[in-house]
């Protein structure tokens, strides 16, 4: 009977290669983390494996550590998209906006109809108060992919935060057309009709919320807060 291991290579025969696919092909992702670091051992100026790791890194909550390995992967590659995108996600989690305007804008002068790289850039300026901007680049991304969800759904919150209400109704509509799923949007449909003096209605779509997700805290906390309001006598809209 021949041995099953017998072709198997030591780890320490195992190419920068070798090593790179068996993170591919982890269980967990500390596992993950150790054999892309491997692989880097072996070759350290592969961009894409920088990347992997970085990703890694992030779902730990690693996330300043995955910030350089994103950032090591462009510096090998200053057209890797991947490398850029991921970085930018990173920044924006980190809530450094600015810096995540610059790989998003990075990607687009590389392609200019890159979608994600629109919605997200728009979801950051919209996050440093340059609403126009916002704007032009969120429908910019639904001209090119009219059913993006997440640029909707952005686009949604831009226009509750410029207090146009039934404009931000119908985006979140938009999204749930395309996502019904989508509890974010639903909960925000409530917020906003809250907003709007509509406490019943509001009510209802959070009651809506806890039927599909019965501990969703969100719906929870504003369903509470609109009871409240309501009995301290505010008045429909």
């Amino acid at each position: 009977m021949e041995d099953g291991k017998k072709n198997c290579k030591p780890d320490d025969d195992l190419s920068a290669e070798d090593w790179f696919k068996k993170g591919l092909k982890a269980e967990n992702v500390r596992e993950e983390i150790v054999c892309f670091q491997k692989s880097l051992e072996k070759d350290p100026n592969n961009p894409s494996t920088w990347n992997n790791l970085g990703i890694a890194l992030f779902e730990l909550g690693r996330q300043e550590d995955a910030i350089q390995c994103f950032l090591r992967a462009v510096e090998l590659d200053t057209h890797y998209i991947d490398g850029l995108f991921n970085l930018g996600i990173a920044l924006m989690a980190d809530r450094r906006f600015s810096e995540a305007i610059q790989c998003f804008e990075r990607i687009l002068r590389i392609d200019e109809n890159d979608c994600n790289a629109l919605t997200n850039l728009g979801y950051s300026l919209y996050n440093l108060g340059k609403y126009d901007e916002a704007e032009r680049v969120l429908r910019r991304a639904i001209e090119i992919q009219p059913d993006d969800s997440k640029a909707w759904y952005n686009l949604g919150l831009l226009n509750y935060s410029r207090q146009k209400f039934d404009r931000a109704i119908q985006c979140f509509e938009k999204v749930l057309s395309l996502n019904p799923e989508n509890l974010h949007a639903l909960n925000n449909i409530g917020i906003v009709l809250g907003r709007m003096g509509k406490y019943d209605e509001a009510i209802a779509i959070f009651d809506r919320v806890l039927e599909i997700e019965p501990k969703n805290e969100i719906a929870m906390f504003n369903r509470r807060f609109i009871l409240q309001r309501k009995e301290a006598g505010g008045k429909e809209s």
